[in-house]
Order: C-alpha cells, then sequence, then structure tokens
C-alpha cells in the first residue's frame, strides 16, 4: 500500500494540510501518515522532553479526531524530535506523496527561503504538496505548467492522474517568453518570433503525448501563453484545485534549491502546489 505523509505543527496551513492529505490518500486507497516533529533532537533541553512528547501526542490526538469527523480513514501518528525538515524529508523516501501547510513569508525569508514548505519542497525524494491555510473546496480542475523538461513530463502524468481521480479537467500551461540573450541579426527580420513559437507549439503537443489513450474520458486543455511562467502559473490557477509544476533536478548542494519557478509558485500561489521532480 501507497503512503501519504502529511506534517503537522498545529497551525491554519498545516491543518488545511493534514484536511487535505487525508482525502487524498482516502481517495488513492493509501495510507494516511502524520507526523509531528518537535526539533529538540541535538537541542541539549532533555528536560522539557517529556511535556514536549506529552504535547505532540495530545496535538497528534486532536488531529486523529478531527480527520475522522471528515474523512473516513484511520491515520498513523509519529513523534519524530528532528527538526521539522529533516524528518519529513527523511519519511518522503518511502511516500508516493508529501502534503505540508504554507507559511506566511517575510521579506527575510523570501531572501533566504527558510520557510518550512519551501525545505520540504526542495528537499524531498518524492512529490511534494504544498497548501495553503484557505484552499479552493470546491474546485476540481488541475492546471500544470510545463516547459518540455523532462521534470514536466512527470510533472503532466501526475496532474493528469489527479484531475482523473477528482473527476476534473486538466488544464496544459506553456509560457514562453523571448530570451534575453543575444540573438543573431538574421532572424531579426520578422521570422525568429515564429520560429520560437512552432518549437513552443511542438513542445506543448509532446507534452500530452499518451494522455488520451491513459485516460480517455480526461478532458485537456492546451494552452500556449506569452509571458513570464510564474504569472502566467499564477493566473491560471485561480480557483484551481491543484496547480502542479516540475522543478529540475540538481546534485549536491544545490539539490536543496528549487527553481525560479517553483520557487514562486510555492510562495505566491492560493491553491494548493505540487512540486515534481526526477530524481
Amino acid at each position: 500500500m501507497t503512503t501519504v505523509v502529511v506534517g503537522t505543527e498545529g497551525t491554519a496551513s498545516s491543518d488545511a494540510a493534514v484536511l487535505w492529505a487525508a482525502r487524498t490518500a482516502h481517495d488513492r486507497g493509501a495510507e494516511l501518515l502524520v507526523v509531528h516533529a518537535t526539533g529538540l533532537s541535538g537541542s541539549g533541553l532533555h528536560e522539557y522532553e517529556d511535556a514536549t512528547e506529552q504535547a505532540a501526542r495530545s496535538l497528534l490526538d486532536a488531529e486523529v479526531a478531527r480527520i475522522r469527523e471528515h474523512v473516513p480513514v484511520v491515520p498513523r501518528t509519529v513523534v519524530d524530535h528532528r527538526r521539522p525538515g529533516r524528518a519529513l524529508c527523511d519519511r518522503s523516501q518511502d511516500a508516493a506523496l508529501l502534503v505540508v501547510g504554507s507559511h506566511p513569508h517575510n521579506a527575510l525569508e523570501r531572501v533566504f527561503s527558510g520557510s518550512l514548505s519551501y525545505q520540504v519542497a526542495a528537499g524531498a525524494r518524492c512529490p511534494v504538496v504544498v497548501v495553503p491555510a484557505l484552499p479552493a473546496r470546491e474546485a476540481s480542475d488541475v492546471v500544470v505548467g510545463v516547459d518540455g523538461s523532462a521534470d514536466s513530463l512527470a510533472a503532466v502524468r501526475l496532474a493528469a492522474a489527479e484531475a482523473h481521480r477528482t473527476g476534473g479537467e486538466l488544464h496544459v500551461v506553456m509560457a514562453w517568453e523571448q530570451p534575453a540573450t543575444y540573438v543573431p541579426v538574421q532572424y531579426l527580420s520578422g521570422g525568429y518570433d515564429e520560429q520560437m513559437l512552432e518549437h513552443e507549439k511542438v513542445a506543448l503537443a509532446e507534452s500530452v503525448a499518451g494522455l488520451a489513450e491513459d485516460y480517455p474520458d480526461l478532458v485537456v486543455h492546451r494552452e500556449l501563453v506569452q509571458g513570464r511562467p510564474a504569472p502566467v502559473l499564477l493566473e491560471r490557477a485561480r480557483g484551481a484545485r491543484l496547480l502542479v509544476v516540475g522543478t529540475h533536478g540538481r546534485q549536491g548542494v544545490a539539490r536543496m534549491l528549487l527553481g525560479s519557478v517553483a520557487h514562486t509558485l510555492v510562495l505566491h500561489a492560493t491553491c494548493p502546489v505540487a512540486v515534481v521532480r526526477i530524481r
């Protein structure tokens, strides 16, 4: 059986994430694991461990009761005394999906990207869904951003599966803009934009190849929009159930960084955002 892992802190955003994860686990027939990380490990504050453990268990008991009021699932729970980012990323290795709540972002967090949702989206080993405090309740459509990369192709597959599962329509969006780099003078006579547009049309078509065979009843909309990807996707995803984006795989220290588009979406989207990366 597959597992959906969700982290909880008892905040409004993590409360929303827990219910989103519970509904998703139920719909997928997956196990639900609710994790609360205290961050005490290595802190030297041993005198607080018993009280912290008791408070964590009380929090998880309340989450289980709330889940069972809304969704017919019986989750497993675990208290992890490591820092939340490490605890959740480690558990993502055996998970089908990892869900966290979004966090308020001040100017300093935007510079250093220190929020839990960013850390998990950048470092997890499975797709991550970041859920805002008030996601759209009745929405069913799924929006996915594509750019022709292998990561965005993986994002399309996840997005199609989610749209099929929820009975929604799939909106595949490719945003394109003229590069700021040097363009040879021979292309400036009028054909450069047309060539680039044709290239993007081909990439968009290739992104949805095979979906009709795998999901014959799924309604798929393809849209090619001139503009910067992040603003285009944020606008298209207003009112969506889910926004899906791929982020390019990296190695070493750079593996803990998100691509700029995924970073912006995690910070600013008003619907849940799924971040998919090929490892």
